[in-house]
């Protein structure tokens, strides 16, 4: 297997999986408007996972603030896996 190949091959599997965990951050940002109405419906409670996640708060406005920083360090960590997986995509071959 050549060079070449194996590094558009970790290029592509780098994409994937910045793209999959972009979605992964997204999702589980309580301020997620496509959730909220999941949550209205009984289905999704962004609410019990952050207490699952960080012990129950009494403040819910505080626990939604405080997962806010961590969902965007976690997007901008997934956005850095998929440029160096684009990259990789892009070498030319030497």
């Amino acid at each position: 297997m050549s060079l070449t190949r194996t590094t558009r091959r970790s290029g592509f599997i780098l994409v994937v999986l910045g793209l999959l965990g972009a979605g992964f951050f997204w999702l589980t940002d309580p301020r997620c408007a496509w959730l909220a109405g999941l949550a209205s419906a009984g289905w999704y409670s962004p609410r019990h996972w952050l207490a699952l996640l960080r012990s129950s708060s009494g403040n819910m406005v505080d626990a939604a603030h405080e997962s806010y920083v961590v969902t965007c360090i976690g997007l901008g960590g997934a956005a850095l896996v998929l440029i160096v997986g684009l990259y990789l995509m892009s070498r030319r071959t030497v």
